[in-house]
């Protein structure tokens, strides 16, 4: 069974999911997204979840600016599904998390749907907007689904404990 956050914008989920994985000290790999703020500019950067802690240009996924957003399909579809490939090694795999940048990125895409066909427990978070791709994600036979609130985010990660570990 693979669980997935999900809920409001800045509700806290990945926030919980962090806490779980650092009150269980439970061994994982995948992925996780990181946002970079400068002004009213944003970036998003891919990083792997066991071994990277910086934020390379190599790793740059998307750029928010005023006059729009620019997606590097390429780092999610090269670098991403490296990711998931190799990930699996340990006891679960986080993805943290899928959205909507994603969308265009088959390769990517095809590397996370192969993943939540495999048996490696996922511990993931996935928007709450509807897409193919996330709508697939949240639909997915071996996916539960939690809504992460104000009102129940404390309790989070020891019920990511009861269920995954």
């Amino acid at each position: 069974m693979h669980i997935f956050l999900t809920g409001e914008l800045q509700i806290g989920k990945s926030t919980a999911l962090q806490r779980f994985l650092k009150e269980t000290n439970v061994c994982a790999d995948g992925f996780i997204t990181e946002f970079d703020s400068q002004g009213e500019n944003r970036s998003l950067y891919l990083k792997r979840f066991d071994t990277e802690t910086a934020r390379t240009p190599q790793r740059l996924v998307a750029k928010m600016t005023s006059a729009g957003t620019e997606i590097y399909t390429d780092v999610f579809d090269t670098f991403g599904t490296g990711c998931l490939a190799a990930a699996g090694k340990r006891r679960l795999i986080i993805m943290d998390e899928l959205g909507k940048f994603e969308e265009s990125c088959l390769l990517f895409t095809d590397a996370v749907t192969s993943r939540l066909n495999g048996s490696i427990p996922i511990a993931g978070v996935v928007k709450k907007r509807e897409s193919p791709f996330l709508d697939m994600v949240r639909e997915h036979p071996k996916v539960e689904v939690i809504i992460v609130t104000e009102e129940n985010r404390n309790g989070i990660p020891k019920l990511l404990a009861e269920k995954l570990l």
